[in-house]
């Protein structure tokens, strides 16, 4: 949680910003899966640490789902002077790193872009979370193809989180990244269903709650390294 207005300013502290997207899913997982699962990471591993998790971003860079309704995408420049105004707010509260985690893939060049800026003395740096330490790996053991859009393991994460499965979930095998599917009206007549590349027959509650949790125990870690 973070301090009051009221508390003592942080000395040499790192803080975490979870941010995600607000984009289609298909029919396994909801229109917010990304934030859902950031938000629950970095406060887990927050609480775990006694690193303070400042509020989720909950939009993010979708342009290529925009042709799917329930898509709320934010253009890439607007996405990084936001980060850009978060961090700079942040080394002004006297925080000395922030560590923004994302489970949206496409809000990379935007974070990077806001994190190359210099915030005096304060670091920042971008991970998607499957970027932790081992995060790979473990994803590769537990599913045959995961995929690059509404994956197995995101979709086993979010289910494991909100302690239910979706009716009607799709069981099939999505077809593999094209070139041209960054362009809205091609993406969705590429992938009608919105998944890309992931096999759902792997999808498992109880394998969501096992890669969940070792990517709480990664990002504790890589939290633990950044405290003085």
């Amino acid at each position: 949680m973070l301090f009051s207005s009221q508390a003592t300013r942080p000395s040499a502290g790192t803080v975490i910003l979870p941010s995600g997207s607000l984009e289609q899913h298909g029919t396994e997982a909801p229109l917010g899966c990304d934030a859902i699962i950031a938000r629950h990471l970095c406060l887990k591993a927050g609480s775990l640490t006694g690193v303070p998790v400042l509020p989720s971003l909950p939009y993010g860079d979708s342009r290529c789902h925009q042709a799917f309704p329930g898509t709320f995408s934010l253009r890439t420049e607007t996405l990084t002077a936001l980060y850009a105004e978060i961090l700079q707010a942040a080394s002004r509260n006297g925080f000395r790193r922030c560590l923004i985690i994302s489970g949206h893939g496409g809000n990379r060049t935007a974070a990077e872009e806001a994190c190359s800026r210099d915030y005096g003395a304060m670091r920042s740096a971008y991970l998607g979370y499957w970027q932790l330490p081992g995060a790979d790996e473990l994803e590769q053991k537990l599913f045959t193809r995961s995929g690059d859009h509404v994956t197995a393991a995101e979709v086993s994460m979010v289910w494991h989180l909100l302690g239910k499965r979706p009716p009607g979930l799709f069981t099939g095998t999505y077809p593999p990244w094209k070139s041209g599917a960054d362009d809205p009206g091609e993406f969705r007549r590429l992938y009608p269903d919105g998944g890309v590349g992931g096999d759902m027959s792997g999808v498992s509650v109880e394998k969501g709650a096992e890669l969940f949790g070792f990517l709480v125990r990664s990002l504790c870690a890589v939290l633990d390294e950044s405290i003085e």
